[in-house]
């Protein structure tokens, strides 16, 4: 019985040192978990920030329209049953068109074409939007 229990031990002796090791599978078992939890919230935080500025985004587009369709509203309220505006006495007849202008295109054909100049169209005209939006914003008191 004692031969039996020396080689019982003699067996799981290395087994238990083998467990109980540190292995490096764990090491990097764990670092790829932390890498992957890090990563989930890295992405939920910017999908926030995301929404966020998306609906900031949003609100600003939704008061810039009802404020335009507001005033809309009011100009129409001024001028609904109003008469026309009276001609004065002896002023010339309207003039009328004795035929229809032909459409040409809003930019020439060298405009159209030439990436550089449009591009640079494009970014002036986006600066000058972003500086009128934070204009309008600065008036109503709200903050970025």
């Amino acid at each position: 019985m004692r031969l039996g229990g020396t080689i019982l031990t003699l067996l799981l002796l290395p087994l238990l040192w083998l467990g109980c090791g540190e292995r490096e599978d764990d090491k990097t078992a764990a670092a790829r978990i932390i890498t992957e939890k890090m990563n989930r919230r890295v992405a939920g935080f910017r999908s926030n920030f995301h929404n966020d500025c998306q609906e900031k985004v949003l609100e600003a587009a939704r008061a810039r329209a009802d404020s335009l369709l507001r005033e809309r509203a009011r100009r129409l309220t001024l001028l609904a049953g109003r008469p026309p505006k009276p001609r004065r006495p002896g002023a010339p007849a309207e003039k009328q068109l004795s035929r229809e202008l032909p459409l040409r295109p809003l930019f020439p054909f060298e405009i159209r074409f030439d990436t550089l100049l449009r591009d640079s169209l494009l970014r002036d005209s986006l600066r000058l939007d972003s500086l009128q939006m934070l204009e309008i914003d600065s008036l109503n008191g709200t903050t970025q």
